[in-house]
């Protein structure tokens, strides 16, 4: 008895290819984590969190009334200027940074000796952290399909 297996070289140069791929498959499944954190952190300061009334100055002159969201719960947005902020840069492969260049907003975050936090980060990330996988999983299903 005998077996023939026909199409080991054109598996073999699949394979090759695939792993020639599998970092550009895993840094597209990181990139895409990454973008869900920050649309989660973007979306978390956008919905309004019950909070207190505060009055707060206008550059020009006069003040205005603000929702200051309640400790432990997102910052409701005031000026827009920490939603506009929030970006991801890639810094090498597979790795993103996802934050924001205000001083302020690390001070949401973490809060001040006379403010408590108010994350909008870290429950982003802590949210979305199960999806690195899927989303590695899937895009290097999809690299597999291509090269089938």
């Amino acid at each position: 008895m005998s077996v023939k297996v026909s199409g080991m070289r054109n598996f073999q140069t699949q394979m090759r290819k695939l792993g020639d791929s599998f970092d550009e498959a895993v840094d597209q499944g990181v990139f895409i984590t990454a973008e869900e954190v920050r649309t989660y952190a973007i979306k978390s300061i956008q919905e309004v969190s019950p909070g207190n009334q505060v009055k707060r100055s206008r550059q020009g002159g006069g003040t205005y009334t603000h929702t200051a969201a309640s400790i432990g719960q997102a910052p409701n947005t005031d000026t827009g200027k920490l939603v506009a902020s929030i970006a991801g840069e890639k810094v090498a492969d597979a790795t993103y940074h996802i934050g924001s260049n205000l001083d302020y907003a690390e001070f949401l975050e973490f809060g001040t000796s006379k403010m408590g936090a108010r994350p909008w980060l870290h429950p982003a990330i802590r949210v979305n952290a199960n999806n690195l996988v899927t989303n590695i999983s899937e895009v290097v299903e999809i690299y597999m399909k291509r090269l089938a």
